[in-house]
């Protein structure tokens, strides 16, 4: 059979990343480069911020903050979800306010966080709980919809205990989607992070971004805000995505 070069593999990804810098470059040509620096000029920027030691611990703090909130919200996410999963009643009782908190400002959440405990760094982080962990929850909670029934009635037959209930039926059949909805809390966090660092915090990459704009310096913002993505995106895919193919590879072999 005759392989489809376009599959979903590298050569999609780099013909991807060469159209889209291609792309930029013709539109930057364009503009003033003080408003929408090319590809080469950022190139230039980025090996700047790479280069400078102070950059390192700067990306250190707001990855610090990420992991601590990211953490947060996975605890929480996933017990609120699998107990809604787990007792209807308190589903049908949370649905609404999870559903709320799924739509509300997320900017709003940054300034509450910084009235709440001042120019901390609680308010960065507590900002990344308040917004990602009800993704966590709904996707955890669409979870346990789709538990095999029959291993739950097996369960109950053996006499299995709540604990073991959770461990040995719940817990291992929501792997899948407690992965899924990791990999959403960290899309999410980096971004978030950010934002609540330029509202509330004296250091990490969002006080920079806000820093070389009041500088209008549209380049530096990009080369810091391009650089931090990088990471994140190097983080998913060598981190998570291998360790989620790794634990779900019959899932892979299945569908192949």
């Amino acid at each position: 059979m005759k392989k489809n070069l376009f599959k979903p593999g590298i050569l999609p990804g780099v013909l991807a990343v060469v159209v889209s810098v291609l792309v930029w470059q013709v539109v930057s040509l364009f503009f003033l480069e003080v408003f929408l620096p090319g590809p080469l000029v950022l190139l230039d920027r980025l090996v700047l911020v790479f280069s400078d030691p102070d950059s390192y611990l700067v990306v250190g703090k707001t990855l610090i903050r990420i992991f601590q909130g990211l953490v947060i919200c996975m605890l929480i996410g996933t017990a609120i979800g699998l107990t809604m999963g787990i007792k209807r009643s308190v589903g049908a009782f949370l649905d609404s306010w999870v559903m709320v908190l799924l739509t509300f400002p997320a900017v709003c959440w940054a300034f509450l966080s910084v009235l709440w405990f001042g120019l901390s760094e609680v308010a960065p982080i507590l900002t990344i709980v308040l917004i990602v962990f009800p993704f966590v929850t709904m996707n955890v909670w669409e979870g346990t919809k789709a538990i095999e029934k029959d291993l739950v009635l097996m369960a109950r037959v053996y006499k299995a205990n709540r604990y073991l209930m959770i461990r040995k039926v719940f817990i291992p059949q929501l792997m899948p989607f407690i992965f899924s909805a990791l990999r959403i809390a960290l899309s999410l966090s980096w971004k978030i992070a950010l934002v609540g660092e330029a509202f509330g915090v004296g250091s990490g990459v969002g006080q920079q971004l806000i820093y070389w704009f009041e500088d209008i310096r549209v380049d530096m913002m990009l080369a810091w805000g391009l650089s931090f993505m990088l990471l994140m995106v190097l983080l998913d895919l060598l981190l998570f995505r291998y360790w989620e193919r790794r634990t779900f590879a019959w899932r892979h072999q299945i569908a192949n």
